[in-house]
C-alpha cells in the first residue's frame, strides 16, 4: 500500500447508520479514503454496499453520522451536486443515454458552466471556444478509455462491456477527485471483466482519481485494491490491505469462506 495513509483523508465517514422502517442496512460505519487511493468494498449480497454508496452520493440521507469531503461537512447535499463538488459515480444498472453517440455522452458529463443562449445561438467566440474545449476534453476520454473507434456510434449499439466503458468516460469527464464505482464489472465475461479492472487502475494512477469500487470477484479486488473495507450484514468487519483481509478469521467466515485462503493476494 502507499503513503497515502499519512495524509489527510480526502473523505470520511464517521459513524455512518441508515435505517429503512425497522431494518439498519448500515450500522454505524466509517472509514477514510486518501488522495489517490483505490479502495474496495466487499461483503455478502445484502451487507449494505450499495447503500453505503447511496449515502455518499447523497441519495439516502442516513439517520446517523456525518460524511466530511475535502475538509468540508457534506450536509443535504443533492445528488446533482456532487460532480460540482468532485464527486462522480457509475451505478449498477446502466445510466446512459442510449440513442446518443458515445461522444455526446461522454460529453454530457462535463461540468463546467455552458455559455449563455444567446452566445450559443449566434455562434459567438466564447461559445465556439467551450464547444472545441468541451470536444477536445471528449475526445481525449475516449483515446485514454480505448472507445474513439466508436465515438460516433449510438451507445445503445454497443456491447455490454463497452457501454459500461463509456459510462466509466462520462464520470471520469467530471474530472472527480473521487469515483464512485458499483459493480462496473457485473454482468461482464472473464476477458472484458479483467480488461476493465485495467481501465480502473490505470485511471486510478494517471489521474491520481481515488476510487470506492463494489466488486464481487476477489481475485480483481485482491489485485487492484489499496485497502479493502469488508461489509456483513450492514456492520464493518474489517478494514485492511488485501493480504491482512484475506487472512482475517471474520471475512473467512462472513463472506470468503474456505476460497479466502486460495483468493489472490494482491501484488
Amino acid at each position: 500500500m502507499s503513503a497515502v495513509a499519512t495524509t489527510p483523508p480526502l473523505l470520511r465517514l464517521d459513524e455512518i447508520t441508515l435505517r429503512f422502517g425497522g431494518v439498519v442496512a448500515i450500522n454505524r460505519i466509517g472509514f477514510d479514503l486518501h488522495e489517490g487511493e483505490l479502495l474496495s468494498i466487499i461483503g455478502p449480497n445484502g451487507a449494505g454496499k450499495s447503500s453505503l454508496l447511496n449515502v455518499i452520493s447523497g441519495v439516502y440521507r442516513p439517520q446517523h453520522g456525518r460524511i466530511s469531503f475535502a475538509g468540508r461537512v457534506l450536509e443535504r447535499v443533492q445528488p446533482a451536486r456532487m460532480a460540482a463538488l468532485g464527486i462522480a459515480r457509475t451505478f449498477q444498472n446502466l445510466a446512459l443515454f442510449k440513442g446518443m453517440s458515445v461522444l455526446d455522452n461522454v460529453i454530457a458529463g462535463l461540468r463546467e458552466p455552458t455559455p449563455g443562449f444567446l452566445e450559443q445561438l449566434l455562434a459567438l467566440p466564447a461559445a465556439r471556444r467551450f464547444a472545441a474545449e468541451q470536444q477536445d476534453r471528449a475526445e481525449a476520454l475516449l483515446e485514454f478509455l480505448g472507445l474513439q473507434r466508436w465515438r460516433e456510434r449510438a451507445v445503445g449499439t454497443l456491447p455490454y462491456g463497452l457501454q459500461k466503458r463509456v459510462e466509466l468516460a462520462r464520470a471520469m469527464a467530471a474530472q472527480p477527485r473521487v469515483l464512485l464505482l458499483d459493480e462496473p464489472m457485473a454482468g461482464m465475461n472473464t476477458h472484458d471483466k479483467h480488461d476493465m479492472a485495467r481501465v480502473i487502475v490505470e485511471l486510478n494512477r494517471q489521474f491520481g482519481t481515488a476510487v470506492v469500487l463494489i466488486e464481487h470477484d476477489m481475485g480483481v479486488v485482491m489485485d487492484v485494491s489499496d485497502r479493502v473495507v469488508v461489509l456483513d450484514y450492514g456492520r464493518k468487519i474489517a478494514d485492511d490491505t488485501p493480504a491482512a483481509v484475506q487472512r482475517n478469521a471474520d471475512v473467512i467466515g462472513a463472506y470468503l469462506g474456505s476460497a479466502g485462503a486460495d483468493a489472490p493476494v494482491a501484488h
